[in-house]
């Protein structure tokens, strides 16, 4: 009996060297049914003093077989995961609001304004009508004129609100038209509105 299980040790052995290939739990699978074979073989013994040598030599080589699978894995430190740092002058396009600016008089049209108001007063009424009417000319042409100067003058300007990725609110003032729309990811340098 005892030659007869000195081949399945042998093989437990041989199998636990070969399961060095195989993954943790198929070699400790492969150990306990190993295991489980030569504690049936062992128990047919009739003999107590052999079968208890018999399961003591079964156990050892079942010991032996799982050893290196119960160790811990060597401990290694996480792999270092570089982050982008965030982008400090990143945000989306909450709001673009179209606006004009008046332009500054020169007083060049309020002269011109009083000059042509003047000629055209005068050409109204006789005596002191005719003075009250180039005087109101006058005056009237000054403030068409200048208004009308302002107007000539004046500059459309596009007001592109950003809400930035920090949370604040930063209002960028552009002289044309941008090529963007609410719910834009842009990126902000200096005046430049860029889009991601």
């Amino acid at each position: 009996m005892h030659k007869r299980l000195t081949p399945f040790l042998a093989l437990v052995l041989l199998a636990a060297a070969g399961a060095s290939h195989a993954t943790d739990a198929d070699t400790r699978k492969r150990a306990e049914e190993w295991y489980e074979r030569d504690k049936a073989i062992c128990a047919e013994d009739k003999d107590a003093e052999r079968r208890i040598q018999c399961m003591r030599d079964a156990r050892t080589v079942y010991e032996k077989s799982i050893a290196g699978t119960a160790a811990p894995a060597p401990a290694t430190s996480p792999p270092v995961t570089q982050t982008a740092p965030a982008c400090t002058n990143c945000g989306t396009i909450s709001a673009i609001r179209e606006a004009e600016q008046k332009g500054q008089g020169t007083g060049l049209g309020a002269i011109g304004g009083a000059v042509i108001g003047g000629v055209l007063g005068n050409q109204i009424g006789r005596g002191k009508g005719k003075t009250i009417a180039t005087v109101g000319g006058a005056a009237g042409g000054a403030y068409a004129g200048h208004q009308i100067e302002k107007s000539a003058r004046s500059t459309k300007t596009w007001n592109v609100t950003i809400r930035m990725d920090n949370g604040s609110d930063r209002t960028i003032a552009l002289d044309t038209a941008p090529a963007l729309a609410v719910g834009d990811k842009v990126r902000v340098e200096g005046n430049n509105i860029i889009r991601q």
